[in-house]
């Protein structure tokens, strides 16, 4: 693909992929190094598994998930990302991806060069402390992912629609309605329930009048109710 310039100061997630509160110059100087993709669409590979790494990426638009596949050949989504939202952090440690990441839906992505992040590190160390924190961001969702694996199914698809819903609110997007870039199919695989178990339990939620769903599109009207199907019963 081929790479052009993107001015991170005329892109609306630069509060959210950037560190907070940057001078103008430093600013440039990400902005600088800072390239950006072209489009993607659903189904397109950003990176596979065993690619060499070649940065963080950052998502200015749409969706992508991660997945690995076990010895038998099939797909696992291990995580979702939205716009905002960073990847490529599992290059890192060797410097070649350890899974894949994969469009959900035609996106757009910037991507932070491997070759200028120790100078970028060296000169801006508010820079690492943000890669830093998204990364922990990172490791406190697969902790929960992990932890909420052994919970009912009702469960962990409440906890989904809460976290999705909390994740876009704070990059600026709705939190009570907003589209399902995954299938049911893909909802199943990621939360390790059947397909069959996913269509039950959001027609329960509907009927009990805590979403709305009409095809992809869910509009919770309940959250808090949402959220008390995680607490523990007394």
């Amino acid at each position: 693909m081929t790479l052009t310039q993107v001015s991170c100061i005329n892109c609306s997630l630069d509060n959210i992929c950037l560190p907070r509160g940057l001078s103008q110059t430093e600013i440039d100087n990400i902005s600088q190094v800072v390239k950006a993709r072209k489009t993607l669409q659903r189904g397109d590979f950003i990176y596979r598994e065993g690619d060499n790494f070649k940065g963080i990426l950052a998502i200015k638009s749409g969706s992508a998930k991660l997945v690995a596949n076990d010895n038998h050949g099939n797909e696992h989504i291990l995580n979702i990302l939205l716009p905002g939202e960073l990847l490529g952090f599992d290059g890192l440690s060797d410097e070649k991806h350890g899974c894949a990441a994969i469009a959900l839906e035609t996106m757009t992505f910037c991507i932070l060069p491997a070759a200028n992040m120790e100078q970028l590190f060296q000169n801006l160390p508010s820079l690492t402390r943000e890669l830093f924190r998204h990364s922990g961001e990172k490791m406190l969702v697969d902790k929960n992912q992990l932890v909420l694996s052994k919970r009912p199914a009702e469960e962990r698809l409440a906890y989904f629609l809460i976290s999705l819903s909390e994740r876009l609110k704070r990059r600026g997007f709705s939190s009570s309605e907003f589209k399902l870039s995954l299938t049911r199919q893909e909802i199943g695989n990621h939360l390790g329930l059947a397909l069959e178990t996913v269509s039950r339990l959001l027609k329960k939620f509907q009927d009990d009048g805590l979403i709305v769903v009409q095809n992809r599109f869910i509009q919770i009207k309940k959250p808090h109710s949402l959220k008390n199907l995680l607490e523990p019963s007394n």
